[in-house]
């Protein structure tokens, strides 16, 4: 146990040490808050998460004050309505990590933000076409993983923080559609199902980490099997077949992807560490240790972590990933 504890404090520290890092290199605070330069909504609430992570991990009060200044920077720039935002999953990430927030600071502020986006977002994207689901994008033209995992974890911390049995019953149902519809009997998670051309196959770091997430936080609700074998199967297609058990090389293309490896570290680092699934453990900890070793002269980590991060251009989000695994992978 004493070894255990020890390799998790070192983990801990390099993960204090890269967000530091992080910080530095693409965090400013203006008088309206902190900010993350060049990234937009969606990447800085996922940002945002990863300093909750850091708060969770270390308790620690410098974590907390770029906590809210991050979120003052947020509001400043977006404002307290963000229905204008065409596309669900932006709106539900910011709506999850306020909801972690409130645990951290029992503040009201964050509770009523995150109530009031589930809710805006699940009148407009439900409905019965393909038996249920939400939409990805208000124009309604595909049901997609990236909205209806992140609404089954938003869905389960608010019933969680308000005590209210209907978004538990929200998050069964949109589960029960997600898995019905685009998870394959061999733990992938599909991308989408486009009314018009039918299902998309592809499966992404992103999908599998909230489907691991949404299965993990139902089982721990009402302790049904199903969710713990569901969470299973998506981990073991993850970590065996999408990567043969080696570390993660890929998704560097384009401004959304190099950041997807984050979500899947924070999740599946929940379900190993509160669920005891000590089987994906070493697995986790060998791409924390890898993208460790592949930092660059300023200590970036960038988001391929088997290649050695160049001192030439990255982005922000790109780079956010290996702080959010070494965070997750301190357990």
């Amino acid at each position: 146990m004493m070894n255990h504890n020890i390799q998790e404090k070192k983990m801990l520290e390099k993960g204090k040490e890269a967000l530091d890092i992080y910080l530095e290199n693409f965090y400013v605070i203006d008088d309206n808050g902190g900010l993350i330069v060049g990234e937009e909504f969606w990447c800085r609430a996922e940002i945002f998460e990863i300093i909750i992570d850091a708060c969770e991990r270390t308790g620690e009060k410098r974590y907390y004050e770029v906590l809210d200044s991050m979120y003052q920077g947020f509001i400043a720039e977006y404002g307290d309505d963000w229905s204008r935002n065409e596309y669900n999953d932006d709106i539900m990430w910011m709506t999850i990590a306020c909801t972690r927030a409130y645990f951290l600071t029992e503040d009201n502020k964050y509770l009523e933000q995150a109530r009031k986006h589930f809710d805006i977002v699940y009148e407009r994207a439900w409905n019965n076409e393909l038996g249920g689901g939400l939409f990805w994008r208000t124009d309604n033209r595909t049901k997609n993983a990236c909205i209806n995992g992140p609404a089954v974890i938003a869905a389960c911390l608010l019933a969680e923080a308000t005590g209210d049995q209907a978004y538990m019953d929200k998050a069964v149902g949109i589960y029960q559609w997600l898995k019905e519809n685009l998870f394959g009997t061999d733990g992938a998670v599909y991308d989408a199902y486009d009314l018009e051309t039918g299902i998309n196959e592809w499966a992404s770091t992103y999908n599998q980490g909230t489907f691991i997430g949404a299965a993990t936080k139902l089982y721990q609700y009402y302790k049904d099997e199903t969710y713990l074998a569901d969470a299973q199967l998506a981990a073991d297609y993850t970590m065996n077949i999408m990567f043969s058990g080696k570390v993660i090389n890929t998704e560097d293309s384009g401004n959304d992807l190099p950041g997807f490896k984050g979500i899947l570290a924070r999740w599946m680092g929940m379900f190993v560490r509160e669920l005891d699934q000590n089987q994906y453990k070493a697995w986790l900890t060998l791409n924390a240790e890898t993208a460790w070793s592949n930092r660059n002269s300023k200590g970036i980590m960038n988001t391929l972590w088997d290649t050695q991060t160049e001192d030439t251009f990255y982005t922000a989000w790109g780079c956010s990933a290996a702080v959010s695994l070494l965070f997750n992978c301190a357990y």
